[in-house]
């Protein structure tokens, strides 16, 4: 029992491997913190898991409309979009989960208004209309059980007694603010929601421009198999000057998007996929007045989040049950590259500023869309990446170097698979490489997973790419107790965040 005991404290005191906020023009980003936007590197609702979320509105005197975009591990698809309206100091909590039909379902015990209306312990199925036409039922399915996601303050409500005659609260305001506890959710208020724009004047709706406060949370739970791991959501912060921020609310219904609600995503760029007015804001409208144009903000995400290489530690010591899966998420690669699912998988492409004269021919077989207009990207040019039979778009690593906890390193020798590639492959948005000899994933995996089969039994490794790639992510170990007693838990998880350079 001791020397069990023993083994699995010194695979748990490795040593966490901490992520450095970065900074590029007026946005900054970091691991935790409050920010204007947040993002969850990864959900999982694979094999038993569930994944939970918390979102605190820290600013005690304004409420904010908010925006959640769930978006798919393969090619950044949009799965599941809502708006919730958080009243002053309010949290909105919500799980993942798989549903009985495979299609993962979001479900909540909040009472905080959500549009459209989500009744408390009702799931809500994601929804696969973006998803390719061609895939199966079963494809789809799977195809909403993992990926990221994204949280904006579209807007704050106002809490000031400038509205109506006589002067009171705004009726969003009213709407959406708890009292004794219980949030009114008045729903001709959020209805009416659906008519307003960012060009609304706010002494009619109460919307004032977004401040930074929101933070968040996430942990992936298996009750079965007794494991949880946790995190934080990544903060965005914008640094402009107060004011300087944009108000960015947009309908949650369909239409064009008005005037200045700006994407790069370059499927809406070329009219491959028509914007609605639920598509925005994502990560590249431009948040405050440093950004004229999307492809400006996301350069400076993606400026922001690129690094050359991504440092981690690994455990699949038998002895202990270890073993050990990285997630490498990608959630600005969608405003340089995009997969086109109106052209056949394979090697065609074409940029956005060679759409409009290109071939009608060219435009059928263009699989991968470029944003070249977002210069600087890794992903700008298509020779940095492939696409997989599944029609994931890949990106390899220049190479990789594992070593064990002895100053022992291989950069030769560890195989991964499927494809039997000596270097690191990601493809999809959200990747995850599983050390297990056996292909055991610590996550249930299963979208865009390949294995690595060769590297030493505890150790740490390190990735290296030609340029900075935007990526964000952790490692999930987990470990287990042979010699734990009959009704004492004996499995650990343990999540520690790249490291990187």
């Amino acid at each position: 029992m001791r020397k069990n005991v023993l083994a699995l404290s010194i695979a748990a005191m490795v040593g966490g491997l901490g992520f450095v906020g970065s900074a590029s023009a007026a946005l900054s980003v970091a691991e935790s913190g409050t920010g204007h936007m947040l993002l969850v590197p990864y959900f999982n609702a694979q094999n038993g898991n569930m994944t939970v979320f918390h979102v605190v509105n820290t600013d005690t005197t304004k409420g904010k409309a908010v925006k959640v975009r769930f978006r798919g591990a393969s090619n950044s698809d949009d799965v599941l979009d809502f708006q919730v309206f958080m009243s002053p100091g309010d949290v909105w909590t919500a799980a993942v989960t798989q549903g009985a039909d495979g299609v993962a379902n979001l479900v909540t015990a909040d009472g905080t208004c959500t549009l459209p209306a989500i009744s408390k312990n009702v799931p809500v199925s994601f929804v696969t209309d973006r998803l390719p036409s061609t895939m199966s039922a079963a494809d789809k399915a799977n195809n909403t059980r993992e990926g990221y996601v994204e949280i904006f303050n579209m807007a704050d409500i106002d809490n000031a007694d400038t509205y109506g005659s006589p002067a009171g609260k705004s009726a969003l305001y009213k709407a959406t603010k708890h009292v004794n506890g219980v949030a009114p959710c008045t729903d001709s208020v959020l209805q009416g929601t659906l008519a307003w724009d960012h060009t609304t004047a706010s002494t009619t709706t109460g919307l004032l421009k977004p401040t930074d406060g929101l933070t968040g949370s996430w942990y992936i739970i298996n009750v079965p198999q007794t494991t949880t791991f946790s995190g934080a959501a990544n903060a965005i912060r914008s640094d402009a000057a107060a004011g300087d921020t944009k108000n960015v609310f947009s309908a949650q219904t369909t239409g064009a998007p008005a005037a200045g609600m700006l994407s790069a995503d370059p499927l809406f760029k070329t009219g491959v996929l028509t914007a609605q007015k639920y598509d925005v804001p994502d990560l590249s409208t431009p948040y405050d007045t440093t950004y004229a144009t999307a492809e400006d903000q996301a350069i400076a995400l993606t400026t922001a989040l690129a690094h050359t290489k991504v440092i981690n530690q690994y455990a699949n010591d038998a002895s202990i049950t270890a073993k050990t899966d990285w997630v490498f998420s990608m959630p600005t690669r969608r405003y340089s590259i995009a997969a086109n699912y109106k052209a056949p998988i394979g090697t065609g492409f074409l940029t956005v500023s060679g759409w409009g004269a290109a071939l009608a021919a060219d435009k059928a077989a263009a699989y991968r869309v470029i944003n070249d207009g977002v210069t600087g990207s890794y992903f700008v040019t298509d020779t940095n990446t492939t696409v997989n039979a599944l029609g994931q778009i890949c990106t390899n690593a220049k190479g990789q170097t594992f070593y064990d906890r002895e100053e022992t390193s291989k950069s030769a020798g560890a195989v991964f698979s499927p494809g039997q590639v000596s270097v690191t492959q990601l493809c999809g948005e959200v990747s995850v490489l599983s050390f297990a000899d056996a292909g055991a994933s610590v996550l249930g995996g299963s979208v865009a997973r390949t294995n690595v089969n060769g590297a030493y039994v505890n150790g740490w490794g390190e990735i290296e790419f030609t340029a900075g790639v935007p990526v964000l992510g952790s490692s999930f170990i987990k470990l287990s107790n042979p010699s734990a007693t009959a009704g004492t838990s004996g499995t650990y998880g343990i999540t520690w965040p790249h490291a990187y350079k």
